[in-house]
């Protein structure tokens, strides 16, 4: 009796877990660019400071105090909002919405490849790792292998390697957009061991960066 009474225990709780996880805020956006002090507002936390490459959920709220300004990049969507405070923003799967905001975000087009059939999220949003004390797998294991590309997905590729050497040569200081367009695009075409060098160079340069340090590759 006692062990059908521990088995229906664990099935109820399994079962209320995968109910939690089903109904979990999806990740929307990253955190591109960052000036000024802005508080991230978590839908399951109390208030933190941003930090560049955070992913935010639907339904999280950042404060932008007067003069800051936050760049976010919905990659879903294949678009850059600026934010400029005062405002608070909160995060949606349309966009930002903001009702004290003084002036609307400025939205720009993000370089970026054909997602897969479905709706499916953005490749890095749905990566592992989000969880802030997760450990960074990669630093202790083989580096994974990446996936054979077609001659199609290869050009694809060249191409946003291309635009992103534009787009850093033109970025002010702080602007992580071309990094998380690369990242975007060797996640969607499983380079995992070229997602994992870039990983790696971000991290060295930005070692303060508590986001980066626990991105995880699978």
């Amino acid at each position: 009796m006692r062990r059908r009474t521990l088995l229906i225990t664990a099935l109820l709780l399994a079962a209320l877990c995968t109910s939690v996880s089903a109904e979990a805020p999806r990740l929307v956006c990253l955190v591109s660019a960052l000036n000024g002090q802005t508080t991230l507002s978590p839908v399951d936390g109390p208030k933190k400071p941003l930090e560049v490459f955070t992913r935010l959920r639907e339904g999280e709220r950042l404060d932008l105090p007067r003069g800051a300004e936050v760049q976010l990049a919905f990659l879903q969507k294949g678009v850059r909002e600026t934010w400029t405070g005062p405002a608070q923003v909160v995060i949606t799967a349309d966009g930002g919405q903001s009702a004290d905001s003084d002036t609307p975000p400025v939205i720009d087009k993000l370089p970026l490849r054909t997602k897969p059939a479905g709706g499916q999220a953005s490749s890095i949003l749905t990566q592992a790792g989000e969880q802030a004390t997760a450990q960074v797998r990669t630093r202790d294991v083989a580096v994974p292998e990446d996936k054979t590309l077609s001659d199609d997905e290869r050009a694809d590729l060249d191409a946003v390697e291309k635009q992103v050497a534009q787009m850093r040569a033109t970025a002010a200081p702080g602007d992580m957009e071309p990094d998380i367009v690369l990242l975007e695009e060797l996640a969607r075409l499983g380079q995992k061991r070229r997602l994992t060098e870039e990983l790696r160079r971000l991290r060295e340069a930005h070692p303060d960066n508590q986001t980066l340090a626990h991105w995880e590759v699978e």
